[in-house]
């Protein structure tokens, strides 16, 4: 990427907007204060979209306990509540209540249908945080995925990633990750196993998610993982089945009651499928590992190890890419769709996102020449930073889906790689580069709209406009100026994508070779970017230093 921004005149009028980049942003959280309980009717709305949102990708509570704190919380039925109501409960119980508040409210509140803000619940619930909370087995490894739920969405005061270790690490310690012993079966009810499969599998998703974001090592490795998969069943049937005693323990159970694809949903369909995903994500980061691909002996020129790197490479790419499609394409169907995780579109964007991942790590480790990467493997970058963008904005734009840092990281990620595309590429068509400008334009607008809401991002969009005026005004002037020689924008074709292999190890010549200044002009500009101000850590990092009791 330092390829875009390789103009010393560029770098000069924006000298600052990159410094800004380094300089600590206000939090616009700060100025919230803690909430006390809602209205039992205001709650329930709460708690309801809890469960039909949050929990139907991410089932680690039960929906009978969810449903049960409710009532324990507002059992007296009063209209309005106050902290009274809580004198009954535990401080744990009080915790919960006030963090499935905070989860549950995120996209009432963003919507305008709840009026206390999310991170004022979030506040409430640290004051219930009791000292021991590291030490209540299963309940402790559930409450910090409340946590690291909610901190999708807002500052939690550390890295989900760091989060994500220390659950995976109890899990460890509890044994989940193995097979229980037979012992133990006995004493544990098939729900209770359920339950401690969805816990574990959650904290693997969350894991492999904001590992492979940050580029960072996995919690656990696949070839550790003993246990199995959760069973395919709502809760009420697990509790028929236990009722029965036709099953010692729950792979019996799996085993007995395996259901065709054409069998009806069920409570863990959402999370079976994207827990699929996830699989996959862990397949391109062990495929696509540095030592695991590229040995120490090569480098940009063109060698027999080289082009044995590059087959890898394709080949390992081709299958990925190859089995991300048929995971799209045995995606669940809902007659009656129930929000976001149950809408096609949303599928669609995980396919793009992932790909897009998935093409990027390719290009990191495939070889170069004089640094830019086979054209091949650009043309399908592009569409794929293409595909997120538009398949993103428009479910934005509709508020069907909500801005995180995330999904902001994605976005600026997206808009830089078809920016690199129109920078490099020596041969376009003018429908192609119409349709790149468009999309980096629709990024740049939903980009602005999170920057209102996350002052931490601000300076990001101001460097993304910059990069989008400079690289879209200098094509234009490009394009003119080619058309009015008779060259080849003159004449638009559409570009041929040949066999992604062949022309990887042929070392396609579409992109041009660009002068890179930094070579030769040390600056204030290359120490900035030597410090990976652009790579993803940054973004997923931005509240690291922002403490939980800061306030």
């Amino acid at each position: 990427m330092s390829l875009l921004f390789a103009d010393a005149r560029w770098r000069d009028q924006n000298l600052k907007l990159l410094q800004n980049l380094s300089q600590s942003s206000s939090i616009l959280e700060t100025s919230v204060p803690p909430n006390s309980l809602p209205p039992a009717e205001e709650a329930l709305i709460v708690f309801d979209n809890y469960l039909n949102g949050p929990h139907v990708l991410n089932p680690f509570l039960l929906r009978r306990d969810v449903r049960r704190l409710y009532h324990s919380v507002f059992s007296t039925g009063q209209v309005s509540a106050s902290s009274q109501a809580l004198d009954h409960l535990t401080k744990h119980d009080a915790f919960r209540a006030f963090m499935i508040l905070a989860v549950g409210s995120v996209m009432l509140y963003r919507s305008g249908v709840h009026k206390h803000h999310p991170y004022g619940y979030f506040l409430t619930a640290l004051q219930y945080i009791d000292t021991n909370i590291l030490s209540g087995g299963l309940d402790s490894i559930q409450d910090l995925l409340l946590v690291m739920r909610f901190g999708i969405y807002h500052h939690i005061g550390t890295s989900i990633w760091e989060l994500s270790m220390l659950c995976m690490r109890m899990c460890v310690e509890k044994g989940l990750h193995r097979l229980p012993r037979p012992a133990m079966r006995c004493k544990t009810s098939l729900l209770q196993e359920q339950l401690q499969r969805r816990v574990f599998w959650e904290c693997y998703m969350i894991s492999q998610y904001s590992s492979i974001t940050l580029d960072r090592p996995a919690a656990i490795a696949d070839r550790d993982i003993q246990v199995g998969l959760p069973a395919d069943a709502d809760d009420e049937e697990m509790d028929a089945a236990e009722a029965s005693g036709s099953f010692s323990d729950l792979d019996s159970f799996c085993r007995a009651t395996t259901k065709p694809a054409t069998a009806g949903n069920t409570e863990m369909t959402v999370f079976f499928y994207c827990l699929r995903l996830r699989r996959i994500t862990s397949k391109i980061r062990t495929r696509f590992q540095q030592s695991n691909v590229v040995p120490s002996n090569v480098g940009h020129a063109l060698t027999t190890d080289s082009i044995t790197v590059s087959g890898r490479i394709y080949a390992d790419l081709e299958e990925l890419l190859s089995e991300l499609d048929q995971w799209r394409g045995s995606a669940p169907i809902f007659s009656n769709p129930q929000g976001l995780y149950h809408a096609q579109e949303w599928y669609d964007l995980l396919l793009m996102r992932e790909k897009l991942l998935l093409v990027r790590k390719a290009i990191d480790l495939v070889p170069k020449r004089n640094n830019i990467p086979p054209g091949d493997l650009l043309l399908t970058c592009v569409e794929y930073a293409v595909g997120t963008i538009t398949k993103f904005c428009p479910l934005f734009e509709q508020g069907k889906i909500t801005y995180t840092r995330s999904y902001f990281q994605m976005l600026f990620t997206a808009g830089l790689s078809v920016m690199f595309w129109i920078s490099v590429a020596s041969s376009h068509d003018n429908e192609a580069v119409g349709k790149a400008a468009d999309a980096v334009k629709q990024s740049e607008k939903s980009l602005k709209q999170m920057g209102c809401e996350m002052p931490d991002a601000t300076p990001y969009v101001s460097v993304y406009e910059a990069l989008r005026v400079h690289v879209l005004g200098k094509h234009n002037i490009v394009s003119r100026t080619t058309q009015q020689t008779g060259g080849y924008l003159g004449q638009p074709q559409s570009p041929v994508h040949t066999s992604p292999r062949m022309s990887g190890i042929l070392h396609d010549q579409s992109v041009t070779h660009v002068h890179h200044p930094l070579d030769h002009e040390p600056s204030t500009y290359a120490s900035l970017l030597s410090r990976d101000l652009f790579g993803d850590n940054t973004f997923w990092n931005m509240e690291v230093s922002f403490l939980w009791h800061s306030r």
